[in-house]
């Protein structure tokens, strides 16, 4: 009797032993096929159905939302060794017929995932643990279940209750204007912007000398957020001294190191003094200043989730931790998009998921390819967008030939036609060219329609802003947009919203 239980028990071990061995081989072998086909990174908050099997983490800046505004078919902005990961993603998901998959705002990385012995497993390391995700077996014997176990197990990894997010557009959920600018584009005013770069010392005589300049010429100054990696006085306290000075500020946030909690907390504070107007962008790549970069910051959060996270708080009271709060804070939330950089078609499903986030108005990217624009402009109708949230333009007159190739090469996002390039090398006085190439660009925008407001790019020499507004009579302008009383439009009319075509663009730009 006791020979047979030892003999049972000794089997039992046994079997355990191979199960144990057995399944260690399974996962092993399952980790490896995913990081060799999909180059997973063991996240635990996987996205791999929705990006089209293409791991958004293998993006140079970790990018879950959809990619820089550097964008391109040729080659990742920060590393031009290697292709642009979001681009293949739009690609991919094009070929499949799942680009409207990718509308769906996505959560920031929850870095305790990587703690628990299931958050270091890859999708199909999962299904053979717990089997809560993808069986390998079933991609070659039962295809259709293999792919709607994806489905599921890609559900269960965003669905967090604290998110929410989804893809679908959020109107603003109050009536009355928030401030000044917002007050002007819905009575369907032209506006006027100014970016304004902040002092590097504390001092705001310059900012008060601008004011007292461009007051009834410009509608508000936009200030800059230390932009190319240089240290200057916080936008924050510059808006405060705008606004003293009769100028109402929008106030740019990159998410350069800030975590999901600094971010609320400065436009919550912003709110309290008065700044209503909240750009929010992705951080700098590139960098002037001649000492060694910091150290990366805690990257917590990109502009999309920035978006999402105000929206919330303001639209439903719900701040970052999922916590309800009792009084809600008022602004006018913007985004900056890239209209020329990659494939039109995508830069208006960017633009799109933008929008679905939260933003109210967009402001462009200096622009110097009107036909690329145009193109841009006609994606963002085939997708309904336009006149669902403010499109305000920008434009930079340039100062050399030198200056646009500096734009084109390091600014992320920037296109210039080689034709212009030509233009300004050849210009006895580039200064007077520049100027007059962006009166030209403001001539043709003036023509479109839903072009809202104006920006006019010239940091370090806002007083070229002046000559452009009264010379272009802008103050005067009307523009093709009809007055509401929400954000934008319900739905795009039927009729033409082009002019001028690319064959009506002057033929030196």
């Amino acid at each position: 009797m006791q020979q047979r239980l030892a003999h049972s028990f000794r089997r039992i071990i046994a079997e355990e032993v191979w199960r144990q061995v057995r399944l260690r081989l399974e996962l092993t072998l399952a980790s490896k096929i995913d990081k060799a086909l999909f180059k997973c990174r063991a996240c635990g908050q996987c996205l791999l159905f929705q990006t089209a099997f293409i791991c958004p983490l293998t993006c140079t800046r970790e990018l879950r939302n959809g990619p820089c505004r550097g964008s391109n078919p040729q080659h990742c902005f920060i590393d031009r060794s290697r292709p642009c990961t979001w681009y293949l993603i739009y690609a991919r998901a094009e070929q499949q017929g799942a680009l409207e998959r990718l509308l769906e705002v996505n959560a920031p990385r929850d870095t305790r995932v990587n703690c628990t012995k299931a958050g270091n497993m890859t999708p199909h390391a999962q299904g053979c643990w717990q089997g809560c995700g993808p069986r390998l077996w079933d991609r070659l014997i039962n295809p259709a279940r293999y792919y709607a176990d994806w489905e599921n197990y890609h559900n269960r990894q965003r669905a967090l209750p604290w998110w929410q997010g989804d893809s679908h557009y959020h109107p603003p959920a109050y009536s009355e204007p928030v401030s000044q600018l917002e007050k002007r584009l819905r009575s369907g005013k032209f506006v006027v912007s100014v970016e304004v770069a902040p002092p590097m010392e504390p001092t705001g005589v310059r900012i008060a000398r601008l004011a007292e300049q461009l007051e009834g010429y410009v509608d508000t100054f936009n200030f800059t957020d230390n932009p190319r990696g240089v240290a200057r006085m916080g936008g924050l306290a510059c808006a405060i001294h705008s606004l003293a000075n009769g100028i109402e500020p929008v106030l740019q946030v990159q998410t350069r190191y800030r975590d999901r909690y600094n971010l609320e907390s400065e436009i919550v504070g912003a709110c309290l003094v008065g700044v209503h107007n909240i750009l929010c962008m992705c951080d700098d790549t590139g960098r002037l200043g001649p000492g060694p970069p910091p150290a990366p910051g805690p990257a917590d959060l990109d502009a999309v989730q920035a978006l999402w996270v105000l929206r919330r708080l303001r639209d439903e009271g719900v701040n970052v931790d999922g916590l309800q709060v009792e009084h809600r804070p008022r602004y006018f939330l913007g985004a900056v998009v890239s209209p020329c950089a990659t494939l039109p078609r995508y830069a208006a499903l960017i633009t799109h998921k933008k929008i679905n986030a939260g933003a109210q108005f967009l402001q462009t990217l200096p622009i110097f390819d009107l036909a690329r624009f145009c193109d841009w402009m006609e994606a963002l109708d085939k997708r309904d967008l336009l006149g669902k949230a403010y499109l305000i333009v920008a434009v930079e007159p340039p100062k050399s030939a030198n200056h646009l190739r500096f734009l084109a090469s390091e600014v992320p996002g920037v296109i210039v036609p080689s034709s212009m390039l030509t233009r300004m090398a050849y210009s006895h006085d580039p200064h007077e060219e520049g100027v007059q190439v962006a009166l030209e660009i403001i001539t043709q925008l003036k023509k479109l329609r839903w072009i809202h407001g104006l920006h006019i790019h010239v940091p370090e020499r806002e007083e070229v802003a002046l000559r452009l507004v009264k010379e272009s009579g802008l103050r005067d302008f009307t523009p093709q947009v009809e007055p509401r009383a929400g954000n934008g439009r319900g739905k795009a009319d039927p009729d033409p919203v082009l002019q001028p075509t690319t064959r009506e663009l002057p033929t030196h730009l």
